[in-house]
């Protein structure tokens, strides 16, 4: 069991080194590029304009409950929820069919790693790897923005709870941490839909997983008058952003039942499919 674990680790590690440019470096360019942008805006402002913006931003944390106050971190993480999905549908599509590309699954074939294990480790860095280094951003994101204004609202005479805006950080990454790996658990059909078709196209697996996913839709359209598809992929994109309002009651709900249901016949059969990449 415990040679199991460390192979499973060792998967991982290999992931999250493979796809680093998309996983950490384009992250961080995004995070730099909306903390120049912040430092810009509140430069280009007047002082006048500048003391009345951070009174009331300092008024309005210092005046709300910790809990409450927490939606000024979510909304200001918001950027980084398209992000977090567009990272998402690139490395689902060019996981498996990299492999494909360059014949290395023949490699890991050879190697006592099943492709059940080499699909589950896919699954696991897209639902909860990435969310966690994109939540470092957001931290990262959230932090700086309050030590960069902190000094400012210091030389304009506003009181500013720095400890406070601190912990609502952090509450605010780790939020966006779970409402992430939540939407990926909820999304597991259309992880498993990518997986598939990463899993055994010969080009384009992106076009082909998003034309038929289209075809799909307006098949249920025309022929069961119906747009559930369409309905389930709007609502959970709108959670994505304004979030759950009960984490634990959506978990254990039945909506998240049937996701991981169809999200496992679908990467029973992205697994089955790596099998035949000859």
């Amino acid at each position: 069991m415990r040679i199991e674990v460390q192979r499973f680790g060792a998967l991982l590690r290999k992931e999250v080194r493979e796809h680093a440019n998309l996983f950490v470096i384009t992250p961080s360019v995004v995070t730099l590029l909306l903390i120049l942008i912040m430092i810009l805006t509140i430069i280009a402002l007047p002082e006048s304009a500048e003391r009345v913006l951070l009174e009331q931003s300092a008024g309005f944390l210092a005046d709300l409950p910790l809990r409450s106050a927490v939606v000024v971190p979510l909304l200001l993480s918001m950027p980084f929820v398209p992000m977090l999905f567009l990272t998402w549908i690139i490395y689902l599509t060019v996981c498996l069919y990299q492999d494909r590309k360059d014949r290395s699954f023949l490699f890991w074939q050879s190697m006592p790693v099943s492709d059940l294990q080499t699909v589950l480790s896919r699954v696991v860095t897209a639902v909860f790897i990435i969310p966690v280094i994109a939540a470092g951003e957001v931290l990262l994101w959230l932090v700086v923005t309050m030590i960069y204004i902190t000094p400012t609202m210091s030389d304009l005479g506003v009181s500013f709870a720095f400890l406070k805006a601190l912990l609502l950080a952090l509450d605010g990454a780790l939020l966006f941490y779970c409402f992430a790996w939540l939407n990926g658990l909820l999304l597991m059909p259309v992880i498993g839909w990518f997986l598939l078709f990463s899993a055994y196209s010969r080009r384009v697996p992106f076009l082909l997983a998003m034309g038929s996913a289209v075809i799909l839709a307006l098949l249920e359209a025309w022929l069961l008058n119906s747009v559930y598809i369409g309905y389930r992929m709007s609502l959970t994109a709108h959670e994505g952003v304004f979030g759950w309002s009960d984490i634990p009651a959506t978990l254990f709900s039945y909506d998240m039942l049937a996701a991981l249901l169809l999200g496992g016949v679908l990467l029973a059969g992205a697994t089955l499919m790596r099998r035949f990449n000859d």
